[in-house]
């Protein structure tokens, strides 16, 4: 049985000090006015009886007014963790002298390399990152292989690790230069991703209709307060400063794509687990794994439309033409109102070779039966 796990991703700020062109929020380097007395999100925590984890999002949390006592009064009860650039190199310090490591699950870093540099901040960076690593807390300095870095990434990678960090390839999710990422990846990818199987994960399935704890194990807490059943599902459960009601048990849920953390609270059946493994591998250029997880689909679930059409994508990527088109044929067979199936299917039998088929993430095969 799964192991619960009480996740809270706090988005503290949208506003940031890097500007990253890949980045979806506005760049604003303005000051943070909108915050959150941190009594009351501790007393909201401690009120619901269990420990937590809280991740500190944004934006970029060390530009919040008092971060470091906000991190000391949570992590006393609770686990915390923070997504940061690790460019506020005073706060940083403080972070690393006042608090346990213990206490704390990760620093998930973004090394942003050509931002990093545009501010002659890479020097800073190793600094920082090693003053923790020394210290004993868990960092993990990820790598948006964007396209326009691939060419320079493993070099980057080589730097760093000279320096005592180890680089975690990210992949890059969106369209550039008209082609979608990940899949445009194609099998580059196994050169990017084959020692980090995990990033697989990094992706935002559609879990519509499927068992999940969200709003009870999953929360969202927002710049002002309020409370949402998580990242992806917007609905409002009350706010910190006022009242907050918790869902009771698991909920089909309502969103067709899940922005991060749901694999941790879904319900999944073993073909949706199967399917799930099959994406993963699928991401990261493992194509016989992932056409190995995707085969145990078809046997739980016969004529599974998703594991049928990534299964095309997988015979595409291994140059077998007719393989690929049989499967989206069966996809589109099986649910002929998804648009995905019938562009995969269209563009697999006009013979373009620059066509990247688009993986599907529907873990819920048939979401009206």
């Amino acid at each position: 049985m799964k192991t619960q796990i009480n996740s809270i991703i706090w988005n503290m700020t949208r506003k940031c000090n890097f500007r990253c062109e890949y980045c979806y929020f506005p760049h604003d380097n303005t000051p943070v006015t909108e915050t959150l007395p941190v009594d009351k999100v501790k007393a909201f925590l401690n009120g619901t009886g269990r420990p937590w984890s809280v991740r500190m999002t944004g934006g970029e949390p060390f530009i919040y007014p008092g971060i470091i006592d906000i991190c000391a009064e949570l992590s006393r009860s609770h686990r915390i963790g923070i997504d940061t650039n690790l460019s506020v190199s005073s706060k940083i310090q403080d972070f690393a002298d006042r608090i346990d490591p213990d206490r704390v699950e990760n620093l998930y870093v973004a090394l942003h390399i050509e931002e990093r540099e545009r501010v002659k901040g890479v020097n800073s960076f190793i600094r920082n990152a090693r003053l923790l690593i020394d210290r004993g807390f868990a960092v993990i300095v990820n790598y948006v292989v964007h396209p326009n870095l691939e060419k320079r990434f493993h070099q980057d990678v080589a730097f760093f690790a000279e320096r005592g960090i180890t680089i975690t390839p990210r992949p890059f999710r969106g369209e550039y230069n008209g082609r979608r990422y990940p899949e445009a990846y194609g099998d580059r990818a196994q050169a990017i991703f084959a020692n980090h199987p995990e990033q697989g994960k990094k992706i935002a399935f559609n879990f519509y209709g499927v068992p999940c704890t969200a709003g009870q194990t999953l929360l969202r807490l927002e710049p002002d307060g309020t409370i949402f059943r998580c990242p992806g599902d917007k609905t409002v459960l009350g706010n910190v400063l006022d009242h907050v009601t918790l869902g009771s048990g698991a909920e089909p849920c309502r969103k067709m794509r899940c922005p991060c953390r749901g694999l941790d609270h879904v319900h999944l059946t073993p073909a949706q687990s199967a399917l799930v493994e099959g994406v993963q591998y699928a991401v990261v250029g493992d194509n016989q794994g992932s056409a190995d997880a995707l085969g145990r689909a078809l046997v739980s679930v016969p004529a599974h439309p998703c594991a049928e059409n990534n299964l095309g994508v997988i015979a595409w990527r291994n140059g077998d033409t007719d393989c690929a088109a049989g499967h989206f044929q069966a996809a589109l067979a099986a649910r002929p109102e998804r648009t995905l199936y019938a562009e995969n299917l269209h563009g697999a039998t006009e013979g373009n070779p620059d066509f990247d088929p688009q993986i599907c993430l529907d873990v819920n095969p048939f979401p009206d039966k």
